[in-house]
């Protein structure tokens, strides 16, 4: 049986999905720009035309309202990035490593999040005691949603050299070792375990 939706419509139907149960919230329509790096007007257009379609539902002037009417089922997987974005190959792929689609795509919004969330550390002054615990749970997010431990350490990794590079803009001095140190003296006991063992 054919699908109620066009591939193009599946994949942004697949993302609302994914995204909605890493985080227990939808997207707002400015993550789908990034992830599918269109324009807002495009965004926008799609997320009338499925409501159109009675694929979803939302609240007329409340931010982050969408919600399927299908169900999840009868989804499509999610791809990773279009090969027409002209992106660099991620390094799993370099390495000759494929992940599947759908991991492919958590991970790709997993990084994107990452520079979300340093890009709001560094124009709010997070207390870096109220910023780890945060980071921490935008991680632990993606390895609940089934992210494998490898592209759950390559997350971790990025986000050790981002914060890095925090470090440094503060102290130029500052090495790395000093500043995981410093990282993980935030995290709880097993919660630390946890993040040594991924980087």
């Amino acid at each position: 049986m054919k699908p109620p939706y066009t591939s193009r419509q599946g994949q942004f139907l697949a993302f609302i999905h994914y995204y909605t149960t890493l985080h227990g919230r939808p997207p707002a329509e400015v993550e789908m720009v990034q992830f599918f790096q269109v324009t807002p007007p495009t965004v926008h257009q799609m997320i009338l035309t499925l409501e159109r379609r009675g694929l979803i539902t939302r609240e007329p002037g409340q931010a982050r309202s969408i919600r399927l009417v299908l169900p999840s089922e009868i989804l499509p997987t999610l791809s990773g990035a279009s090969a027409s974005t002209g992106a660099p190959l991620p390094v799993w792929q370099t390495q000759g490593q494929q992940p599947t689609d759908t991991e492919a795509a958590l991970l790709r919004l997993g990084k994107i999040q990452l520079e979300d969330l340093f890009a709001y550390y560094d124009h709010n002054s997070l207390d870096d005691s109220e910023f780890i615990p945060l980071l921490d749970t935008l991680i632990e997010s993606f390895a609940r949603a089934g992210l494998s431990e490898v592209r759950v350490k390559e997350l971790c990794r990025q986000a050790c050299e981002h914060y890095h590079q925090c470090c440094q803009e503060a102290e130029p001095e500052s090495t790395m070792e000093s500043n995981m140190e410093l990282m993980f003296s935030y995290l709880p006991g097993p919660r630390r375990k946890l993040w040594l063992r991924w980087t």
